[in-house]
């Protein structure tokens, strides 16, 4: 399901794919939100870095219209 679809609802696991970045921060809320239970929710990062973070993305130019 697409966190678009998913706002609204509850689902009894989440998991998130955030090998590419969520396109900003509102999106990663809805899809954590989503979870009725936190010890349901697992997140797939890359495995790249000794630190686990995801970029947040803003596109400044679509806010200045």
């Amino acid at each position: 399901m697409s966190i678009n679809k998913a706002q609204g609802q509850s689902v009894k696991y989440v998991g998130l794919d955030l090998r590419v970045p969520v396109f900003s921060h509102g999106q990663l809320y809805v899809a954590l939100s989503r979870a009725t239970s936190p010890d349901h929710i697992h997140v797939l990062l890359t495995d790249d870095t000794d630190d686990p973070v995801t970029t947040n993305i803003v596109y400044p130019e679509v806010l200045l219209d």
